[in-house]
């Protein structure tokens, strides 16, 4: 036994589990950190990355970022620029944006991504849609 296991016992009360290091993580990961209400929405968007082009499907949207599903994930920082339409308009929102996180699990695909800037009058749409679902 260590001497970290042996004060991580010593500062349990009666009845209290053994703290696991994991546990905070987790209970951050369930809890919403988002300030922005997102929803569930399938659509295509372009990509821009330097050079590079990708076509990825959206998980989630909101005012603030949106999440690619089943995308290999770039590391965390890359910037990047991202064209779509919304479901019913004709304008593109064009957004700068920057990832935020990875998919949880090894086995699983994907990337958050927060706007960073949104050209025109894109975020007040972003809004309108969210609203109007």
């Amino acid at each position: 036994m260590t001497a970290k296991d042996r004060r991580n016992i010593s500062r349990r009360t009666k009845g209290d589990k053994p703290t696991d290091p994991n546990r905070r993580k987790d209970e951050r990961r369930k809890g919403e950190r988002r300030e922005d209400q997102r929803v569930a929405i399938e659509l295509w968007m372009e990509e821009i990355v330097g050079d590079d082009v990708y076509f990825r499907r959206t998980g989630n949207l909101s005012t603030g970022g949106v999440f690619l599903d089943n995308a290999i994930p770039h590391e965390l920082g890359t910037v990047m620029t991202l064209k779509f339409t919304l479901p019913g308009s004709k304008e593109m929102v064009v957004a700068r944006a920057s990832v935020v996180s990875q998919a949880a699990q090894a086995k699983e695909l994907g990337m958050g991504v927060q706007f960073i800037s949104i050209e025109g009058d894109g975020k007040t749409r972003i809004k309108a849609y969210i609203k109007s679902l």
